[in-house]
């Protein structure tokens, strides 16, 4: 297992908001894509996966009005 710092977005765009609630957490997980797809089993195929720069991993789901993003930054 590696640790990660998660940062979680998730945006809802309905009654004219657009401010992200943001939560930070560190945990262990043996594979980051298992995580988010255990949080959003129905609708993962539309989650896209983005490799960042600085060796992060970045999963947005947008969902009609409400975005999720998950950011993993191994520790």
């Amino acid at each position: 297992m590696k640790e990660y710092e998660v940062i979680q977005e998730i945006t809802n765009a309905c009654g004219g908001s657009n401010v992200p609630q943001t939560t930070i957490t560190e945990m262990e997980l043996e594979d980051i894509e298992a995580y988010v797809k255990s949080k959003h089993p129905k609708d993962f195929d539309r989650a896209v996966r983005e490799e960042m720069e600085d060796g992060g991993v970045k999963y947005t789901l947008a969902l009609g009005a409400v975005t999720y993003k998950y950011v993993f930054n191994e520790i």
